[in-house]
């Protein structure tokens, strides 16, 4: 909330949207935590009518549940729900890089890998954090920006932008269980570009499911550690 302590004009609707939306993917606001409306007035020094705004929009992206006499509350993850979007992200990764292998040419293939390998580079700088940092999060998404963008399927990040924000909120778990998991994320990266560089399509797209299939050898190990944070139910509910 730095906005706010450098600021003393009342917060807008955009600004604790998304200060609110980056603390409930960071864990700053846990899982079944209750959020009232009166907390967040005062802690944002705004008004009922910009917080209703704001969590009418996180229940839209099922990142809050909202009961009625009862509270808003950050939702529960839902295992299974995380488990389906990354079925889905691998499955449409897979089917971009066969595109990359059949419909563009080499040296554009090879303009790729160069973009790729520039991205690696930043991530190396990452690599002893402890938690999924903005910054990581923003070359992570980069990443797989550029394989989608390479075959124009820039569209398929706008459509999945929303869904994927529960991934994004997966990844501090993935990286708080295990310790040394920014520098895998990094190195599973790494091992599809040398894949698409090295022209073996079927490394490149077992690379992508190896990068996108760490869920189901984590789930039982998070539950385990954090049982109150997680739920079988549908997103959302709690």
């Amino acid at each position: 909330m730095d906005y706010i302590s450098n600021n003393s004009q009342p917060a807008t609707v955009e600004q604790v949207y998304h200060d609110i939306r980056h603390r409930i993917l960071k864990l700053e606001l846990e899982p079944g935590q209750k959020i009232s409306e009166n907390q967040m007035c005062k802690e944002y020094n705004t008004s009922r009518f910009v917080i209703r705004n704001v969590y009418n929009r996180l229940s839209q992206l099922g990142l809050i549940t909202i009961y009625p006499q009862r509270g808003t509350y950050v939702s529960l993850i839902d295992i299974n729900y995380i488990d389906d979007l990354m079925f889905l992200r691998s499955a449409v990764e897979k089917e971009v890089l066969n595109e990359i292998f059949t419909n563009i040419k080499e040296s554009n293939r090879l303009a790729l890998v160069e973009k790729l390998e520039k991205n690696l580079e930043l991530q190396e700088y990452w690599k002893g954090q402890k938690s999924y940092n903005k910054d990581f999060m923003r070359l992570d998404s980069e990443f797989h920006k550029l394989i989608i963008d390479s075959v124009n399927r820039y569209r398929l990040v706008r459509i999945l932008s929303d869904p994927m924000l529960h991934i994004a909120r997966w990844r501090n778990f993935d990286v708080s269980i295990i310790t040394h998991r920014l520098p895998e994320l990094i190195e599973e990266h790494r091992e599809i570009v040398n894949a698409i560089k090295d022209s073996d399509l079927d490394r490149a797209k077992q690379g992508i499911s190896n990068h996108l299939s760490s869920i189901s050898t984590l789930a039982d190990l998070a539950k385990e550690e954090y049982p109150q944070y997680f739920t079988d139910n549908e997103p959302g509910f709690i």
